[in-house]
């Protein structure tokens, strides 16, 4: 679901797994719980690559920092 076209292979893998890791909690989240899967889907995908470009390299930290941020977009709206 992430575009990384603009990372280096072994950034965009990472990219990928971690996004994958956090879409995997995401979708069964009942407080992250959205109609449009597919937004839903693309927000995560941004912050996943958000944090790649200032430089996260730990799976964990992209997939619980993604995570975060979408928690927090969701309460702010």
């Amino acid at each position: 679901m992430t575009n990384n076209d603009t990372l280096d292979p072994e950034t965009a893998d990472l990219v990928s797994a971690a996004f994958e890791k956090s879409w995997r909690f995401v979708r069964t989240a009942p407080a992250l719980a959205h109609d449009d899967i597919n937004a839903m889907r693309t927000r995560l995908s941004r912050h996943v690559e958000t944090l790649a470009k200032y430089g996260e390299r730990d799976l964990w930290r992209f997939a619980n920092g993604a995570i975060g941020k979408l928690r927090r977009k969701l309460r702010a709206t």
